[in-house]
């Protein structure tokens, strides 16, 4: 079979038949997994506090893997949306991110209905001190918080507005899938999984579904995108703010959904790196694309600061008690400060200073750790957000807390290795049909003299 690419696919498309999760990737998650039911178990029943850190826990590990999956499905539509040709080489990696949604959505509503608890707003509460009352401070202000939070409506508008965002994704993935799927089938023969029969319909007309696929990934663009900021934000607001009711912020909802976005590239270009050998997609993946995800970064540390400060400026100068404490409790108490602190060093001076350097953006093994460092940086973000409303112990002297927080978040990453990686292992992990995965023929390369010879 010839290709239409300036780099033959047929060896990518040849090494998908037999391909498994490496032995070491599948030992590691497993062994994750394993430490993540014993450390949720053990905030369940050694903290103490009817589970509440345990459910915390939970959310984070949720809320991380809920970004990075739908974070690919982002990326992916800004190729498709932009006609950008620098990622395309890596546009599959992060579609393959989306197969974990369906079990994101499944441990949301495990949440939803056995974590809602730890909400201080929720009558049945396990949060130390009792519900707190959600009835307005005054005759003149508006009855909405006890409207807006009551457990049924807040359960059915996250489980509806995921599942709605998570459907999108599917009908964008699907027109994305079917002509690759094809093509990889036609070489493949009998050697090609049977699961992609339910998405190629049996189909051998190569290019009547990539000529359909294009224009449904295209207009599915707008859809997509919209959905993304709206149904995030309600997420950010939710499931995060509303963890202390009376505090808010108009601007943590982009920051949120901005910031998982960034968190996704990261996973991204640590997966890219990690398993080029292994895909096959060595050739394809070349250092400009490196370059360009650690570009956008870089920009990502930036919008997480600039953000940060936009909502805490406002916040220090009105001086109003219902916003201040949330970010008292994070930055001036000694329990939780030095973690303020980290997520400060690992969120945005270290990439920030790291990513500056153009080398590093294209070496592999340093930029999969510039990379790494971001995912456990957005971890800790996470739990700094989280963890304050509901634990009002001291986390530095507590060997559980740690254990919990950290070992459930390392179960929920094995899970995501686990669905993602054994989905990958099983898909065409190049857009092997797209026009756009091919050199534009303007594309002007400039080197050196030295570099030349």
């Amino acid at each position: 079979m010839s290709s239409h690419h300036d780099t033959d696919v047929n060896p990518v498309i040849d090494a998908i038949a037999g391909r498994s999760l490496p032995g070491s990737a599948n030992v590691a998650s497993l062994a994750m997994i394993g430490i993540g039911v014993a450390a949720f178990a053990t905030g369940l029943f050694a903290m103490g506090d009817h589970g509440a850190v345990a459910w915390g826990a939970f959310l984070v590990g949720l809320l991380w893997t809920l970004a990075v999956s739908q974070g690919g499905i982002l990326f992916a539509i800004i190729q498709t949306g932009t006609w950008g040709r620098w990622g395309r080489p890596v546009k599959r990696i992060a579609e393959s991110f989306a197969f974990f949604l369906p079990v994101a959505w499944v441990l949301l509503l495990v949440f939803l209905v056995l974590g809602l608890k730890i909400y201080a707003w929720n009558p049945s509460t396990i949060i130390e001190g009792g519900a707190v009352s959600l009835e307005p401070h005054s005759a003149e202000a508006i009855r909405s918080k006890p409207i807006w939070l009551t457990p049924m409506f807040f359960m059915g508008r996250q489980l509806l507005g995921v599942g709605l965002l998570i459907a999108l994704d599917f009908v964008y993935l699907r027109a994305s899938l079917k002509p690759d799927l094809i093509l990889a089938a036609q070489r493949l023969g009998d050697k090609a999984p049977g699961w992609w029969k339910s998405i190629t319909g049996g189909s051998t007309d190569v290019t009547g579904a990539l000529k359909s696929g294009l224009a449904t990934q295209a207009r599915m663009v707008p859809f997509i995108a919209i959905a993304y900021a709206l149904i995030f934000s309600l997420v950010a607001f939710d499931l995060m703010m509303s963890l202390s009711p009376w505090w808010y912020s108009n601007m943590f909802g982009a920051w949120t959904f901005v910031s998982s976005f960034w968190l996704s590239l990261a996973t991204l270009g640590f997966v890219a790196m990690v398993g080029r050998d292994w895909l096959k997609i060595g050739p394809f993946l070349k250092t400009n694309v490196t370059h360009d995800i650690g570009k956008l970064m870089l920009a990502g540390s930036m919008f997480w600061a600039y953000t940060a400060f936009a909502q805490l400026l406002p916040i220090w100068y009105t001086d109003m008690p219902e916003e201040t404490d949330f970010l008292l409790v994070r930055a001036y108490l000694p329990e939780w400060a030095w973690l303020t602190q980290s997520v400060a060093i690992l969120c945005f001076l270290a990439p920030f200073t790291i990513l500056l350097s153009r080398g590093i953006k294209k070496m592999r093994w340093p930029f999969a750790g510039i990379c790494a460092l971001v995912m456990f940086g957005m971890f800790a973000e996470r739990t700094l957000i989280v963890q304050p409303s509901i634990f009002f112990g001291d986390p530095r002297t507590n060997f559980v807390w740690l254990f919990t927080t950290t070992g459930t978040w390392l179960g929920f990453v094995g899970l995501w290795i686990q669905v993602v990686g054994r989905a990958l292992a099983q898909l065409p992990p190049l857009v092997l049909t797209d026009p756009y995965l091919e050199t534009h023929p303007w594309d002007v390369h400039v080197h050196s003299a030295d570099a030349a010879h």
